[in-house]
């Protein structure tokens, strides 16, 4: 179920309505309507937030605003009316909802400052841990993780990490066992928030594609802090809710020191400075599932731009690359409705015209097409994913398909590679479908679970991908980038 944020709690109770938002801030009314939803494919900017915190003070009811400013900071209420603004304002994008509201007595305040409210300190142990030489995962990180792997009621886990264990390029036997760990703990019902500042450079290639199981997770979502955002300028920290909290410090050899903090007030303090922060970032990782599609391709097609190259890497063609009456054939022979058949065509149509707009460069494998060809039958996932249910295409309809590549192909814009994934890329399998290019999108879907897919505008993430992507075209030997040995090679399977 979709988690509203403050500002789409306004809207649902009447503070302020989507259009006047849209109108107020000049964006379109769908980047509006999707300002509403935690995970929603736009977030507002720090402008747009001071603006919108304006009008609801101006077309809100002051008692109602009063109450919920009470939420967000006690004693709020009472601030000048330009504080009161900023206190709205850097709250629009949390979440909220009637029990975040109505539990202002049982849940501590996200703007608390721990200096206001004096707690009884806990009598528990701040254990430090130096860096040990050969240690390939520090201690301090594995006793974080034990406390996440005892802990019985799920909660949220944040990582806010500014470079002390550099996340985004940290060593691969760190990064992967956090990653395993931050898996394991969604399997049991966590949510775990990673924030990460912009950067003067794109993500490493391989750095994405680790972390590609960590964007593609539901539960799991990547921020991106504003350039303007003050961090700290010497720790990082992963909390577990209000209760633990792993700070690394840098001291000034440049030596690491971790502290493993479970007093309440410390642990208190972090928590809610990770709730500032995120207030203050926007999302990079957008999830979706296949009742989603038709709106990322849409959303694909406005933000590719028409001088750069478009990369589509996947290991089979799906039913939304077929000439229009191939697909009609192929989802009339999987019983498909006329508005399952009109959905489908629309989003193949969205595909071609992205194709029209700029360059773009298809990579498939050519060995998984073979293996295809051979079989009587095979399910397409793209397309099961989008009917609900499992739907097959023939290999006499794939050669079909595959007649139609040739008349593509003739395009200038348009270029077709078909490399041994294994041979030539060194991709053992691909299970996902890519679509990126450089400074303006990225689309993952994952094949083998159609639920499990992602859309990102964020320059990083775009940047890593998209270097990756041109990486793997300049691994493919240079015979098979010519457009001459595709022709010939999809000749080759026609004739089968």
């Amino acid at each position: 179920m979709q988690k509203r944020t403050l500002f789409g709690y306004l809207t649902k109770k009447g503070f302020i309505t989507v259009e006047d938002a849209a109108n107020a801030t000049n964006v379109p009314f769908e980047t509006a309507e999707e300002w509403q939803w935690t995970d929603g494919l736009s977030s507002f900017t720090n402008d747009e937030s001071k603006t919108l915190a304006e009008l609801v003070f101006e077309k809100g009811d002051k008692n109602e605003l009063d109450i919920i400013l009470e939420r967000i900071s006690p004693g709020s209420k009472n601030l000048p009316q330009a504080s009161k603004t900023e206190v709205l304002c850097k709250a629009l994008r949390i979440e909220w909802n009637d029990g975040t509201e109505n539990s202002a007595n049982t849940s501590t305040n996200i703007f608390e400052n721990v200096n206001v409210h004096k707690k009884e300190k806990a009598n528990v142990p701040i254990r430090i841990y130096l860096p040990q030489c050969n240690e390939r995962v520090p201690a301090a990180i594995k006793a974080f993780w034990k406390v996440v792997e005892e802990t019985t009621v799920p909660c949220d886990i944040y990582v806010a990490d500014w470079g002390m264990y550099a996340f985004d390029d940290v060593e691969q036997s760190v990064f992967q066992y956090c990653a395993d760990e931050m898996i394991s703990a969604v399997k049991r019902g966590f949510n775990v928030h990673i924030l990460t500042p912009e950067k003067n450079e794109y993500a490493d290639g391989r750095t994405v594609l680790r972390q590609l199981p960590l964007y593609l997770n539901e539960r799991i979502t990547y921020y991106r802090l504003f350039s303007d955002t003050k961090l700290p300028a010497n720790e990082s920290w992963m909390s577990l809710g209000m209760k633990t909290v792993l700070l690394v410090r840098l001291l000034p050899s440049e030596a690491p020191v971790t502290t493993l903090i479970q007093e309440p007030t410390l642990a208190q303090f972090y928590y809610n400075w990770t709730q500032i922060l995120i207030a203050e970032t926007r999302p990079i990782n957008h999830h979706m599932d296949d009742r989603d599609t038709v709106q990322i391709f849409t959303r694909m097609k406005s933000d590719v731009h028409p001088l750069l190259t478009v990369y589509f890497l996947e290991s089979a063609p799906s039913c939304l690359h077929m000439s229009p009456q191939l697909q009609r054939e192929v989802l009339k022979a999987n019983d498909a409705s006329d508005e399952e058949i009109a959905q489908c065509q629309k989003i193949s149509m969205l595909r071609a015209s992205i194709r029209s707009i700029c360059r773009c460069t298809q990579i498939y494998n050519g060995d998984r097409i073979l293996q295809l060809l051979q079989q009587d039958k095979y399910k397409d996932p793209m397309i099961s994913g989008i009917l609900g249910r499992p739907a097959y295409v023939t290999s006499e309809q794939l050669k079909k398909q595959l007649r139609f590549f040739l008349s593509e192909t003739e395009h200038t814009n348009y270029t077709m590679y078909l490399p041994s994934f294994e041979m030539d890329l060194r991709l053992s399998q691909c299970g996902v479908s890519i679509a990126v290019q450089e400074d303006s999108m990225t689309a993952v879907m994952d094949l083998t679970n159609r639920s499990r897919n992602f859309y990102s505008n964020d320059l990083s993430c775009t940047g890593g991908f998209s270097t990756y992507m041109e990486q793997l075209s300049k691994m493919i030997p240079p015979v098979k980038r010519s457009g001459n040995w595709t022709r010939r090679l999809l000749k080759r399977y026609i004739e089968l």
